[in-house]
């Protein structure tokens, strides 16, 4: 027995929600349970106390202390002042620079006349193993040549 899914049926009954079945096995379960039947009554009662109590109007004079209250500080606004002209300004100044640094990385990788791979990678040698590189050092401490046999 499962009173929590008795009391969820209890609030959709109060709602007007619950159907044939289900109010069968809800009267069904209250027959049997005191703590759900005393949840239901206690839960009728709220109802009707609930329903009883008038809406009232607020004094006029209670609004500007809510507002007051509510208020935290000056309002911020996007689309107010100097902010309005700053924010296009910064992005128009942002895809201009975007564009030139990006035609400067372009000239500097990219040469004029298409060469061979050398010229493109600017690199002065594709030797197998360059000056300095660590097979050099292994083929000169093993008699097999480095920059000083070549």
């Amino acid at each position: 027995m499962d009173c929590r899914k008795f009391r969820r049926m209890v609030s959709r009954q109060l709602d007007g929600a619950l159907d044939g079945a289900s109010r069968a096995d809800l009267e069904s379960h209250l027959s049997s349970c005191t703590g759900c039947r005393r949840f239901r009554d206690l839960s009728l009662a709220g109802l009707s106390m609930h329903r009883s109590v008038k809406e009232a109007d607020p004094p006029r004079s209670l609004f500007p202390s809510i507002l007051a209250a509510v208020e935290v500080g000056p309002r911020w606004r996007w689309n107010g002042g100097w902010l309005r002209a700053a924010v296009p300004a910064a992005a128009a100044a942002a895809a201009v620079l975007g564009v030139w640094v990006g035609g400067l990385i372009h000239e500097s990788y990219a040469p004029a006349t298409a060469g061979n791979q050398a010229d493109v990678l600017e690199l002065t040698y594709l030797d197998e193993y360059p000056p300095g590189s660590m097979g050099d050092i292994l083929m000169t401490s093993n008699g097999g040549g480095g920059d000083e046999q070549r």
